[in-house]
């Protein structure tokens, strides 16, 4: 690991000098990462061990939705509603998923739903949703709702034409996207790839996104990967830090009207 550690930050300043960028190794560029697909297995918890900057993203109205929440929450973790949303596959979407036919107002009472089964969610990722996420009147619905009840989005970009990002910056809505999945293959030399991938991407751009997923190997290989972040000049950060006010989810939620925060 050590020689992987030194090649990747050798790479690193190496590309910073090439290219004559400004970043420095002393600016702190800022990683964070999001485990969604959280609720249906009961080895999901074994992600509570991870640092507590690590976000929960969790689906709706799963068996153990309440209670990842409120382990997370409990740890001062981010917890966000994993929500999904139609896909251009046909896949089967699970409770509480978002459809190209539904009107804005069932769409509206669809997230409110999801949302009470996510206790102290203060942001929402997408599940699937290659078909939805390119519908600008499905997005534009979604946002608003969202914006109302002062969450943010990431965008998972599960297709390049997505139109979520762009929706939510056009309403104002605190917004990012995902740049890195880093375990759609499992084998500990592709998560190593995304790894560096990620820490690469957040020296040139002061801030990257990571998804992962709550299987043991990641959780295994994100104990170890994590922890070296600091070796290569990066900070590991809540998700909601890198949203402008910056508040912890204790913070977030006392700063919310009570109707705001879903219910236990």
């Amino acid at each position: 690991m050590k020689i992987i550690l030194t090649k990747l930050k050798n790479k690193i300043l190496a590309g910073l000098i090439v290219v004559g960028t400004s970043f420095s190794v002393s600016a702190a560029p800022k990683v964070a990462v999001i485990l969604d697909d959280m609720g249906y297995r009961l080895s999901d918890s074994q992600a509570l061990s991870l640092p507590a900057e690590v976000a929960f993203s969790i689906l709706p109205d799963t068996p153990l939705s309440a209670s990842l929440s409120e382990q997370a929450y409990a740890q001062g973790r981010d917890v966000m509603l994993h929500m999904p949303m139609e896909a251009e596959s046909g896949k089967k979407l699970g409770p509480k998923a978002l459809t190209a036919d539904m009107q804005p107002k069932r769409i509206q009472a669809t997230l409110e739903s999801a949302l009470n089964s996510v206790p102290y969610a203060i942001g929402v990722n997408n599940h699937m949703g290659s078909k939805l996420t390119r519908e600008t009147g499905p997005m534009i619905a979604l946002m608003e709702a969202l914006k109302q009840r002062e969450l943010f989005f990431v965008d998972s970009r599960t297709t390049a034409l997505t139109v979520a990002e762009q929706t939510a910056r056009d309403l104002g809505l605190p917004v990012a996207r995902r740049h890195v999945f880093i375990d759609h293959q499992q084998s500990p030399e592709f998560m190593q790839q995304q790894f560096e991938r990620l820490v690469e991407l957040a020296h040139r751009q002061g801030t990257a996104i990571a998804i992962a997923h709550p299987h043991p190997q990641t959780v295994r290989f994100l104990t170890t990967a994590l922890q070296q972040l600091s070796d290569l000049d990066v900070q590991l950060v809540p998700v909601s830090q890198l949203f402008t006010p910056q508040l912890s989810p204790q913070q977030h939620h006392s700063a919310l009207p009570a109707a705001s925060v879903a219910p236990k």
